[in-house]
């Protein structure tokens, strides 16, 4: 259990309502809205009922929301006495307060969780900013021009379709002394009802994209899909990704969502994803000045990260750029012989049969069952109940869940 989750309980119980939460904690509602939610996953009860003002505490809430405070006390407690430590250690002025601009893409599971996670191991306080890549800009030349006693680092995400204003941005930071560092590409599919005629197709064209209504999330993505389909093929824009899922479900739309959302979820149930036959690429990337990119912490961050990312090498949904921050160690990276193994341990120590040491390796790079499918030629669910054994055999119950056994023998 994450302690971010407690932190957002106690702040929606605090502030009434998840907007105003949200705003608190710099995130999006949409992100609230999920940390509620997985908390009460692993709780096993619900902390909240909607009231027409606001949020109000179940019982369970109420009982709970002392026992969230004196954790989140003693979290703070230890992250003073590791600051202390880590001051000694700093070589950038002594500043482990991170700002961080990110771009509305970033939010996405796949991103924001690894993110999160490499930056609690490297940092004692961080603070999150959501924007669309112009305002990442503006932040961070405001934050250079005020002189923050802070390292303040912005993740863009470049769109391919969008060429000249990329690189307007980029020479915007470049004249200021900033250096972009591109960290990863990927593409976006589409998000389609699972009854619907989308979902047998193996790629859509534009024009069966254009055959539904788009609900699509807000700034860049919103701006890059009027580009691509038209302004009048948005119905709805909105932040939070699971209301544009549940609409997904109701066969009401489709939405666009990053191909590295198979990383941690194959969609949300009674959805598919299907491929575009014209997809539009991203370059997600990170900015900062050259000193805060060579800081120990921020080096430590990356280093976080590229140990969580290489692990996906051979995932088709997702590459990390070859650049001075993706650079893995040696000791970081593994090879293909001991990736393979890696995975003939992990099947005799399960007792995974031969199919099922097949379809454990794409599984495991993040591949869902219909491409895995596709590769080996047999039928989508003959996969899936391939899966469902690899799943109950290892004894977990997700994609994500297999992904987190498999690195926990790796250590």
């Amino acid at each position: 259990m994450q302690t971010t989750y407690l932190k957002h309980f106690v702040d929606v119980a605090e502030k009434g309502s998840i907007g105003a939460a949200a705003a608190a904690d710099f995130i999006s509602p949409q992100g609230m809205s999920r940390s509620i939610s997985v908390l009460e996953s692993e709780l096993g009860c619900t902390l909240f009922s909607k009231k027409p003002n606001g949020m109000a505490l179940t019982r369970f809430g109420e009982a709970l929301l002392d026992d969230a405070k004196e954790i989140l006390s003693l979290e703070r407690e230890m992250k003073a006495r590791v600051a202390r430590i880590q001051s000694n250690d700093l070589e950038n002025g002594g500043s482990d307060l991170l700002l961080l601009y990110l771009n509305n893409i970033a939010f996405d599971a796949a991103l924001f969780s690894p993110l999160t996670d490499s930056i609690e191991e490297a940092f004692a306080s961080a603070r999150f900013f959501q924007c669309d890549n112009e305002e990442i800009a503006d932040s961070l030349l405001a934050a250079d021009e005020a002189q923050q006693d802070a390292l303040a680092l912005g993740l863009l995400c470049l769109f391919s379709t969008d060429t000249e204003r990329n690189s307007e941005l980029l020479e915007r930071l470049y004249a200021r002394g900033f250096a972009f560092q591109p960290y990863l590409e990927s593409y976006d599919e589409v998000m389609v009802p699972a009854g619907s005629d989308l979902a047998s197709k193996t790629s859509l064209s534009k024009s069966d994209i254009l055959s539904y209504p788009l609900i699509v999330s807000g700034g860049d993505i919103q701006r890059v899909c009027e580009k691509v389909f038209g302004k009048a093929s948005i119905y709805m824009v909105t932040a939070d990704s699971l209301f544009r899922y549940q609409v997904v479900q109701k066969g009401q739309a489709i939405t666009v969502v990053p191909a590295f959302h198979h990383i941690v979820d194959s969609g949300a149930q009674g959805t598919v994803v299907v491929p575009m036959k014209e997809p539009y690429y991203l370059e997600v990337g990170f900015v900062a000045k050259r000193e805060v990119m060579e800081s120990p912490v921020v080096k430590r961050l990356f280093a976080k990260l590229n140990a969580y990312y290489s692990k996906f090498a051979s995932s088709p949904y997702i590459s990390l750029v070859p650049s001075e921050i993706t650079s893995v160690s040696a000791e970081e990276a593994r090879s293909s012989s001991t990736m393979d193994s890696l995975c003939k341990r992990f099947c005799g120590k399960y007792k995974l049969s031969q199919r099922e040491g097949e379809i454990l390796v794409p599984l495991l790079a993040g591949k869902t069952a219909r491409p895995i499918a596709e590769e080996l030629s047999v039928g989508t669910a003959t996969v899936k109940s391939h899966i469902y054994n690899i799943y109950k055999k290892a004894g977990v119950h997700s994609q994500k869940d297999l992904m987190t056994l498999f690195r926990e023998m790796e250590v």
